[in-house]
């Protein structure tokens, strides 16, 4: 099994979600494709978020799409330029506003074990199959911290779950289209 640098970041973390699609086109243009993607450019994804809460033009503004999420509250943990990127989050996330803890970086991110709260870990991954194909993947992983953060989180889940696997689907499906369809 080829190692991550999700796996380093957060090798004990449960996963809540993993999806996998591949893509008809060279490595460096997924990853260009990856950089320039947009969470919120479908009108399923702006209702998935707007229903969540979540101010989608964060999402939207200017920047890379690492840089946006950083900007929504993501903290960067890991990147091997090209390759992988990792994001991380805190918080209660079973709260109207997420109740987002600010983690300034992987430091911060590492040492937060704040009883009541989860931390999750994010990661986009192009990896070149040596064909015709790269394969382009996300996993989401979490840590509990506490028997009530475990319970209020797995309700929430239950319900917002599935929502957040069309969002990563979707999210796949546009960064595929975006590098198998390069402009000039």
């Amino acid at each position: 099994m080829i190692q991550t640098e999700l796996d380093l970041v957060l090798p004990t973390g449960e996963v809540l979600s993993h999806h996998t699609i591949r893509v008809a086109a060279r490595p460096e243009l997924v990853w260009k494709a990856v950089l320039d993607a947009d969470l919120a450019a479908s009108p399923i994804a702006r209702a998935l978020l707007f229903l969540r809460g979540y101010r989608v033009r964060a999402l939207r503004g200017t920047g890379t799409f690492v840089e946006r999420l950083e900007h929504f509250g993501f903290t960067r943990l890991a990147e091997i330029p090209g390759r992988e990127i990792v994001l991380g989050l805190a918080g209660r996330f079973w709260r109207p506003n997420g109740d987002l803890r600010f983690l300034e970086d992987s430091s911060a991110f590492h040492r937060f074990a704040q009883e009541g709260c989860v931390k999750a870990a994010w990661n986009l991954r192009v990896a070149d199959t040596h064909s015709s194909v790269t394969e382009l993947s996300t996993e989401t992983r979490i840590i509990y911290f506490g028997a009530s953060a475990r319970w209020k989180f797995r309700l929430y889940w239950s319900v917002v779950g599935p929502a957040s696997g069309i969002l990563r689907r979707s999210l796949l499906s546009a960064i595929a289209r975006r590098a198998e369809t390069p402009t000039a």
